[in-house]
């Protein structure tokens, strides 16, 4: 257990980042929600990395470094003593990953593995994820686990099981849910899932870019070859009762910004916050991600400042907790961080104010699946 792993690195100002274009069968080719003017991509965007290790630096010293480059330049050591979850087991040098998907196909039927089972498999952190909804064509859906009258016979019945992801009945006995603009869901590590056409989603997830795939409804991938299915790791992961779903958020009214609490786990803690007015602003210890949504906001530490505009990207490193942030109009945002190692974030969320019932739907505690018990 690696317990000194690398966290958000730390240096003496915000880092804006570019964004890394990936390629996906099930991309699409308009972006201009989010990119109207970017030639330099592929055809088909599936997902537009924010986060990643690669991801390059656009502003100060370290103007074309990655993150990765940056957290060996500042070495281990100036990480937080008090990170959390996101940052054990991981071989990234950053704890989260932020993405945009935009989807014209369905993504396979898939499952991510828990941290135990990724340490033990694949060298790496398991994948805990959230979806936070930015474009909804009519229509669309999600799927999140399986249908629940399902789920007693499935588990009991692997075969079963693999007889439907042979057959393609498996799309069929998933929890589809209708989505709109604005939902939010919360998917843990084990969870089978898949994502429809026609939406533009916010995905933050541990630093891990591990997927076991369990049909791909038959399509070829960009290579023109079939994509490979991973039917025996899924299983072997595959956490039957659903801990996660649509998130109820709650609103936190502070001058002179809205908060509202999206989804929070020992991985991440994220919230949409609206901004009309500057103000000063103290950061989190172990460093924040604030990725734009709608108007401009200007983070400002000495004499450093950077703008930050929809589709862009901040990242506040680890002990610079201090500055001035001023939007240009009505800005809103995603903030997300990792909590501190051993946060307890119900009792720290009561403390604001909210009743049990209602962070049961949006604070989510630790859980691991064992193998061998789904």
């Amino acid at each position: 257990m690696n317990n000194a792993a690398v966290s958000i690195p730390s240096c003496s100002y915000p880092l804006k980042l570019e964004p890394i274009f990936q390629e996906r069968v099930w991309g699409r080719e308009d972006l201009d929600f989010l990119y109207p003017s970017r030639a330099d991509r592929p055809r088909l965007v599936g997902e537009v990395w924010l986060t990643g290790d690669q991801n390059r630096v656009a502003n100060g010293i370290y103007t074309g470094k990655t993150l990765a480059e940056v957290a060996k330049a500042t070495g281990a050591s100036a990480a937080p003593r008090d990170a959390g979850h996101s940052q054990k087991h991981s071989g990234a040098a950053f704890p989260l990953l932020v993405k945009f998907l935009f989807t014209s196909q369905k993504l396979s039927v898939q499952v991510h593995p828990q941290d135990a089972y990724a340490r033990r498999h694949e060298q790496s952190s398991g994948k805990t994820e959230m979806w936070h909804v930015l474009r909804a064509e009519p229509e669309a859906s999600i799927a999140i686990g399986f249908r629940q009258e399902l789920v007693s016979e499935l588990s009991q019945d692997k075969n079963a099981l693999r007889s439907a992801v042979e057959s393609g009945k498996i799309e069929q006995m998933l929890h589809w849910i209708s989505v709109k603009a604005g939902d939010t869901f919360f998917v843990p590590a084990g969870t089978v899932h898949a994502i429809g056409p026609g939406l533009v989603i916010c995905e933050i997830q541990q630093n891990s870019d591990i997927t076991y795939r369990l049909y791909d409804y038959h399509r070829p991938g960009t290579d023109g070859k079939p994509r490979l299915l991973h039917v025996d790791k899924a299983l072997d992961v595959l956490a039957w009762q659903q801990r996660g779903g649509r998130t109820t958020p709650l609103e936190l009214h502070e001058n002179p910004y809205l908060r509202s609490l999206l989804a929070a786990c020992p991985y991440f803690v994220t919230e949409r916050v609206v901004i009309e007015k500057p103000f000063p602003y103290k950061a989190s210890t172990n460093g924040e991600i604030w990725v734009g949504l709608e108007g401009e906001l200007e983070f400002e530490t000495g004499n450093d400042s950077v703008s930050c505009v929809k589709g862009e990207v901040i990242v506040i490193p680890a002990g610079l907790e201090s500055m001035a942030i001023r939007p240009k109009g009505q800005s809103v945002f995603l903030r997300t961080y990792p909590p501190r190692q051993g946060s307890h974030l119900r009792e720290e969320f009561q403390g604001m104010g909210w009743s049990e019932k209602e962070l049961s739907r949006v604070c989510f505690p630790m859980v691991e699946a064992s193998e061998g018990s789904k």
